[in-house]
């Protein structure tokens, strides 16, 4: 799986290889349905402070579908997290609905 992390505030662009590690850890278990994933992380408020810091995940799956997930938190920590259960929760809805689909078709082959 591909990843890229785009990020331009200082502050997040350190979080790089947590962003990475977390997002590999998060989709193990659906690894083989992700062909790459892109993590843009904004600071919406600059310095203002507030709930203002942005992560989107975007998952394209091997078939390619693209799974979008948008959050926002107070900490940098916070956005990712919960972007990632967004996206992966959406994840496993579709790969759920793929093996539904490829059971009802060979149901309907051996009938």
């Amino acid at each position: 799986m591909e990843v890229v992390v785009q990020a331009l505030h200082a502050d997040a662009q350190t979080l790089r290889e947590d962003v990475v590690r977390r997002l590999r850890f998060a989709t193990q278990r659906a690894s083989g349905f992700v062909s790459r994933a892109v993590v843009r992380m904004k600071d919406t408020n600059g310095p203002r402070g507030g709930v203002d810091k942005q992560c989107q995940v975007h998952l394209t799956t091997t078939d390619g579908t693209v799974i979008v997930a948008l959050s926002q938190g107070v900490s940098w920590r916070a956005a990712l997290g919960l972007a990632l259960s967004r996206a992966v929760r959406a994840l496993w809805r579709r790969v759920g609905s793929r093996k539904a689909k490829a059971v009802a078709r060979s149901a309907a082959t051996a009938a």
